[in-house]
C-alpha cells in the first residue's frame, strides 16, 4: 500500500472514476451508496451476473449470460416470465435448483435492495427493486438499473475495455479490445530482430545466438565501417536458436555486423 503525503488538486474537472464498493470504515462512498443511504436502500454484495431472459431456476445450466458459474455464485434473476420469481439467487450446480441468497430471502430484505454486478452484459451496472413486496413469491419483483454505470472505452473517450486473447491479437481483426505488451510480443506477426558485431582475427567460424525459437530467421551480414556494405559468407542454422557463419578468412576484430530478424 503506497502512502499518499500531499494534496491531490483536481482542478475542479477531473474525476475519481470505477472505485469497488467499500467494505471497510476508512474506504470512500461512491454516489451510489450515498444515494443509497439517503433513500434508505439495502446494498447487497455484488452479483457475479444478472439474468437477461427467463431463466430455468431448477437446472440453470453451466454459464449463465455467457459467465461460467462457480458453486457459491450470486445471480441476479432480474426477466423472468413470472416476475415473483425474480431475486437474488445463489448458484450451486448446472442441474441444482438455485435458491434465494440468505440476504434476500424475504421481501423485507428485497425492499429498496440495491445490487451491483460484475460480469456478463450487465458488468458495472447496478439495479435496484423498485416494488413493493409484502409477500415473497406471490408480488411482483421488479429490478430496474440505478445510476449510472462506465461506458464502453473509445479512441476519445476512457472507460471499460476488455482485453484481447492471444488468438485475438494475433489475427488483428478485433478493433474493441486492447492489447497488452505480453500479447503484443507473442504476437505472430511481431518481428524480432538482433545484431551483434563479430570477428577477432583468428576464427572463421562464428555463432550467432538469436533466442527466437525458430529456423525461420533472415540473416544479413553487413561491413562495419564504411561502406558498411553486406557481404556474403556461409550461414547455417544448426538449431532453432542460432545461426552460423562461416568464412575463407578469418573477419578481424568486430570486422563486420550480423542482423538476424524473425
Amino acid at each position: 500500500m503506497r502512502k499518499q503525503l500531499s494534496d491531490l488538486d483536481f482542478v475542479n474537472a477531473a474525476r475519481i472514476r470505477n472505485l469497488p464498493a467499500p467494505s471497510a470504515n476508512d474506504e470512500p462512498v461512491r454516489l451510489t451508496e450515498l444515494n443509497s443511504a439517503i433513500e434508505g436502500l439495502k446494498n447487497k454484495d455484488p452479483a457475479v451476473v444478472s439474468s437477461q431472459g427467463n431463466l430455468n431456476l431448477a437446472s440453470p445450466g453451466a454459464s449463465i449470460d455467457g459467465v461460467s458459474m462457480s458453486a457459491g455464485d450470486r445471480v441476479l434473476v432480474r426477466a423472468q416470465t413470472s416476475q415473483p420469481e425474480n431475486g437474488i439467487y445463489t448458484w450451486t450446480g448446472a442441474a441444482s435448483a438455485m435458491t434465494r441468497t440468505l440476504d434476500a430471502n424475504t421481501a423485507t430484505e428485497l425492499n429498496n435492495a440495491l445490487i451491483p454486478v460484475t460480469g456478463g452484459t450487465d458488468a458495472t451496472k447496478t439495479f435496484r427493486q423498485t416494488a413493493t413486496i409484502t409477500t415473497l413469491g406471490t408480488d411482483n419483483v421488479t429490478w430496474v438499473q440505478f445510476g449510472t454505470s462506465a461506458s464502453q472505452a473509445t479512441e476519445t473517450a476512457a472507460g471499460i475495455a476488455e482485453l484481447a486473447t492471444q488468438a485475438e491479437t494475433n489475427t488483428g481483426t478485433d478493433d474493441l479490445r486492447i492489447v497488452t505488451p505480453l500479447k503484443l510480443k507473442n504476437f505472430t506477426g511481431f518481428v524480432k530482430k538482433v545484431s551483434a558485431a563479430f570477428g577477432d582475427g583468428a576464427a572463421t567460424q562464428y555463432d550467432i545466438t538469436h533466442n527466437f525459437g525458430t529456423r525461420d530467421v533472415h540473416v544479413e551480414v553487413y561491413r562495419t565501417a564504411t561502406p558498411w556494405d553486406t557481404v556474403l559468407c556461409d550461414v547455417s542454422r544448426p538449431d532453432t536458436n542460432t545461426v552460423r557463419l562461416n568464412f575463407v578468412t578469418a573477419p578481424t576484430s568486430n570486422q563486420y555486423t550480423c542482423v538476424v530478424t524473425g
